[in-house]
């Protein structure tokens, strides 16, 4: 079976997670809340993917991350599948900003999270993992 790989970010503070809203014509995920992040390319590892989507993404250099898991999605937008690679950001040179990549960024509250409308299930599953809900 055919499936994409990613890396994941997972950004906390105060008690809040970073989220992106995904745009309506995405070919995955489209219109969704989701952890920032992006397909790994050919040749590249995965912890270069991360930084690089970073860098697209939320214009931040990643300096201190740590593996949190590998996580297998089928996305209910496009019916792909996914290996997403998730990662802890705790150490990021520069602020976050919202990019042409996303409609918007948002910090949402762990306490609540399962409140965010229409968000990824599996973004669900990394953050239990992190214990974080």
């Amino acid at each position: 079976m055919k499936f994409s790989i990613t890396a994941a970010a997972v950004f906390i503070k105060n008690k809040k997670v970073l989220l992106e809203k995904r745009r309506t014509n995405e070919d995955n995920y489209a219109g969704m809340w989701a952890l920032p992040g992006g397909h790994k390319r050919k040749k590249e590892t995965i912890y270069n993917a991360l930084k690089r989507e970073m860098r697209e993404e939320l214009r931040i250099n990643v300096k201190r991350f740590k593996p949190v898991g590998i996580f297998k999605d089928k996305d209910s937008t496009s019916n792909e599948m996914f290996h997403h690679h998730a990662f802890l950001c705790q150490e990021w040179k520069h602020d976050i900003k919202k990019s042409y990549e996303q409609d918007k960024l948002k910090w949402w509250n762990l306490n609540k999270f399962n409140n965010v409308p229409n968000h990824r299930k599996i973004d669900e599953k990394v953050l239990k993992q992190l214990k974080l809900i």
